[in-house]
Formats: structure tokens, sequence, C-alpha cells
């Protein structure tokens, strides 16, 4: 067992952090999933994710408001972490300098021990922008963003990736900072994929890009990154093959674009759309017949929810329903 902690300062009081803490309704801070029960001690929480599946469950262990919360906790999402025992996890809110420092810690085993020192400090990030008016007023959308410039990922690139995903990338939404958008590219099954922390994402997807494995495009803005593209032959997506099913004689000859990471301050600026315009031409030029993508179906409206592209954006572009998911729409453009 092991033991480890995370912690913020806050621009907020104690009451307003602790009402974030136990606050009923969807928490988007915290990969987006609504608790279900009571914060009070003996309570019980399911934490129900945005398609109605329990992930998580927690004993209320000790609750003294606005203070110290403290949870048993299982997470249920993958096979590895339903396996592991139990974990205690301690929220610790004190008054400091008028603002609030906040302290989470927890007691727990491999894997998840691992887990929460990879993504814990994201928690403490997102609580900050939940409560924070100074911290979401530097994410607005800028009114003019300028010329934007679109270059290739290659190895000489590393850098301007490295600076994309870690500083600038998910700002908005820390809960998914450890991606990488390695998940375009995983060959590991669920289980061993869900253990993967942020360094082991960072490192083998830089691996992959300095091999020239990967074919991605970043948006720059006055020479720094602002947005990117993960797009190729369907084929070489070994994620995304996996994650909708694709068939690969389905695939000759197809390419693919799988998803976009925008910037909050340069959303709404077309930005996705040069992005995407430059990932059709880059395939059509390596000779592919047609490019296929996977928005989301309609209702949910979120950057998050819209990371595979919104539906309207590829229908201006000339796509077509192709075939239907549970909860994505593939669509493909001609490319002859």
């Amino acid at each position: 067992m092991g033991k480890d902690f995370h912690a913020i300062d806050v621009d907020a009081s104690p009451d307003a952090v602790w009402d974030q803490l136990v606050a009923s309704g969807r928490r988007d801070w915290y990969y987006r999933l609504t608790p279900a029960g009571d914060f009070t001690r003996g309570g019980h929480i399911r934490w129900i994710d945005p398609r109605g599946d329990v992930v998580e469950e927690s004993d209320v262990i000790e609750s003294a408001p606005p203070r110290r919360l403290v949870l048993r906790t299982r997470f249920m999402f993958a096979p590895v972490f339903a396996a592991a025992p139990p974990h205690l996890l301690t929220w610790e809110v004190s008054r400091r300098d008028g603002r609030s420092s906040v302290r989470m810690s927890w007691v727990a085993a491999s894997p998840v021990t691992d887990m929460l020192e990879s993504e814990g400090a994201s928690h403490l990030e997102g609580l900050r922008l939940a409560i924070d008016p100074a911290a979401r007023k530097e994410l607005e959308r800028l009114a003019e963003v300028g010329e934007i410039e679109v270059r290739d990922v290659t190895p000489e690139a590393v850098a301007d990736y490295h600076h994309f995903f870690d500083h600038i990338a998910f700002r908005d939404y820390p809960a998914w900072q450890s991606c990488y958008c390695m998940e375009t590219h995983r060959t590991e099954n669920d289980a061993e994929w869900a253990a993967r922390t942020a360094g082991d994402n960072r490192r083998d997807m830089t691996a992959l890009i300095e091999r020239g494995k990967v074919t991605a495009l970043l948006a720059l803005a006055d020479g720094k990154p602002v947005g990117w593209c993960n797009y190729g032959e369907t084929t070489h997506l070994a994620g995304l093959v996996q994650r909708f099913g694709l068939v690969p004689d389905d695939h000759d000859g197809v390419g693919s674009v799988a998803c976009f990471v925008i910037a909050a301050p340069y959303r709404g600026h077309g930005v996705a759309s040069k992005l995407l315009d430059v990932a059709v031409e880059r395939m059509r030029a390596r000779g592919l017949s047609a490019i296929e993508a996977y928005p989301s179906r309609a209702g949910d409206d979120s950057a998050q929810g819209n990371y595979r592209g919104p539906l309207e954006m590829f229908t201006r572009a000339g796509f077509e329903t192709y075939r239907e998911t549970d909860h994505h729409v593939i669509v493909r453009k001609s490319l002859a």
C-alpha cells in the first residue's frame, strides 16, 4: 500500500469548495460523472457516467463540512481497477490568505495509486476551474485569432506536440490531460489501456512521432500550437479500428480522421475546419479512395462530446452518412 497527495490553492472560500465537493448533478471537472447518493457520514455514492453506467462507488467514512471529506472508493470502469481493493480518498480544505488550500490524498494499492499520482492533479485543476472565475476567464473565447497556419507533425515538431498537450490542449478539461492522443494508436486491450498513465502515453506517442508512425496536424497561431488533428490510413490507426470495430477489408484504401483538440480560446474560429481541409488533401495526395470520420450523434454539443469533430462540420465538407452506431454516425467522403 502507498500514500501520496496533490494540492492546489483556489480563489474561493472553503464553503464554496465544499459545496462543489458534495454537489449533486453532473461534474464536468470529474470525468463528467454524476454522483447519486448522500455525502453525509455513512452515505453511499454511485458515480454514473454520461451513458448511464456506474463507474465508481464510494462509502462516506467522514464528512466534516467544510474541512474534511473521506471516501472509501472502488473504481468500476475497468476490470483491472474493479479487482483492486477499495482505496481511501481524503479531501482537506483550509483557509489561506483569503483563499482556500485544497489537498487530495489517498491510501491505495497499484494500479489505483499509479492513476491517482498521474491524474490527481488534473482533478484539482478541474475543481479550480469550476469555482474560480479568474481561472475560467483565462480560457474565454478570443474575439479574433488572426491567421492560422497548419503544419504536419514531423519528428522535428515533437517540441510543439509536447507544448500543446502538456500545457494547452486540455486546460479547460483537465480530466483528459493524460491522453496525449495515444488512444488513436493503442494496441492494448481495455484492461491494459485503463491502467496506462499520462507518462506512458506521452512517452509512447512521442516515440511513434519520432519514428514517423503518426500522421497528424498542428494548427498554430502566432507561432504557438492551438489545435491538433490526428488522421491517417484507417488500418494504421489501431485504437480507432478497435474502438469502432472496423473491418480491415472494408477499409482498404480508406483514410480516417480520428480526433480534434482545439484550445478553448480558439474554438468557434474555424480551426478544426482548416485542419480537416488539410487532412483531406493529405490523404488525397496519398492516393486514398475515401476518407471517413466518426462524429457523435446529436445531443452533446460540448467540446468533449465533439472531440471526433461535429457532424455539421463534416456535412459542410461533403461527407455523407455511411453507417451508424449507438453513439456515433460514421461518415465518408469520396476522394476519387
